[in-house]
């Protein structure tokens, strides 16, 4: 299969659809494998009158398909916040899709001498891949809780899809964003639900009763309240804003509203004051893995809702934690000595 650039792989509206629609349309977990580190996503391709498209973890997902073979570019951003691309290339046998993904060209001797001194800060990161058919969850007849209870610690990074599907209210705001005064962490304010979900420093330490589970996630905690209780008419916004949660059979479904405006990545895509999660959590066949799917239904600034998969695994229960320490002079203080206090103090409406 011959390569694409990213720049001609932006939409495949015009790509012929050779491989039969039923065999390719429709949900895939998708996991991809480097070395060690595994990623979890959902791919999506669909079927439309030019040939196919394809979203991953709720993001355009530039598409090429060659007969049974497919080429997914998925954008994702290293440890250190540069943007790389993904080049998932493989084909469908039985059923499943599988093959090997790389970047774009071939990898420069400073590329790939940074890749092995620092793995998670690769631009050029290679792997393996495979996708297999969702199964959509099914609402159990009855309630079957389990014990969720416990330290847990990320196993599995996070697809960081780098671009999402912003309406043109979500890219008006983006295109105002500035990640060195806009950010809340930047100023020791929190991330907000979305944006510090499953990332390591926010591994959650879960209390568990009948009526209610709190977490506590880095230096905040949440109440899922299990009783059926609502929030006040009059409720303020919060970062963690309000969680009610209930059980289908064994998974743990979380509904949140009442979200203080934030942003989903570092990047500035918005999370707006109308925004609602749902979470669902559930302990995996082994039992010994919190596997953990969140998605954002935010239709003023997505077309498609994002979405984030993690996996935790239980941590010794004689581990001790620490809230992370930040110090929101040091921000102040360069912003200062570069002379842009003014012009923070303009982005006030940028701020909540």
């Amino acid at each position: 299969m011959r390569k694409y650039g990213l720049l001609c792989l932006i939409y495949c509206m015009g790509c012929p659809a050779l491989a039969a629609e039923s065999d390719l349309v429709g949900r895939w977990d998708l996991k991809i494998q480097e070395g060690r580190m595994s990623k979890d996503g959902l791919l999506e391709i669909r079927a439309t009158d030019d040939g196919y498209s394809a979203w991953v973890e709720g993001g355009i997902a530039p598409l090429v398909v060659d007969g049974n073979r497919i080429e997914v570019a998925i954008d994702d951003r290293a440890t250190t916040g540069g943007r790389l691309v993904r080049y998932l290339r493989g084909e469908l046998n039985d059923g499943s899709l599988s093959g090997e993904y790389g970047p774009d060209h071939e990898a420069t001797a400073e590329e790939l001498a940074l890749c092995k001194r620092l793995p998670l800060a690769c631009m050029v990161p290679t792997g393996t891949w495979t996708a297999t058919p969702h199964v959509p969850p099914q609402a159990a007849a009855e309630a079957d809780p389990v014990d969720l209870s416990g330290v847990w610690s990320i196993t599995a990074r996070l697809l960081n899809k780098y671009t999402s599907d912003l309406t043109a209210a979500g890219q008006a705001w983006k295109d105002e964003y500035d990640v060195k005064m806009d950010l809340p962490g930047q100023r020791c304010q929190s991330t907000g639900l979305v944006n510090g979900w499953g990332f390591r420093g926010t591994d959650p330490e879960i209390f568990q009763t009948d009526t209610q589970i709190t977490m506590l996630v880095g230096n905040e905690y949440r109440r899922i309240y299990l009783d059926g209780r609502q929030p006040p008419e009059y409720t303020d916004w919060y970062p963690m804003g309000f969680s009610s949660g209930h059980w289908e059979g064994s998974t743990l479904v979380v509904e949140t509203t009442h979200l203080q405006p934030s942003v989903r990545e570092w990047m500035g895509d918005p999370v707006g004051e109308n925004a609602r999660v749902v979470e669902r959590f559930w302990l995996d066949e082994e039992n010994e893995q919190l596997v953990g799917v969140l998605t954002l239904y935010d239709p003023e600034n997505y077309n498609e809702p994002p979405m984030k998969h993690a996996r935790w695994r239980r941590a010794p229960k004689d581990e001790i934690r620490f809230p992370s320490l930040c110090d929101p002079d040091s921000f102040y203080r360069e912003l200062y000595d570069d002379g842009m206090m003014e012009e923070y103090w303009k982005r006030a409406s940028r701020r909540y």
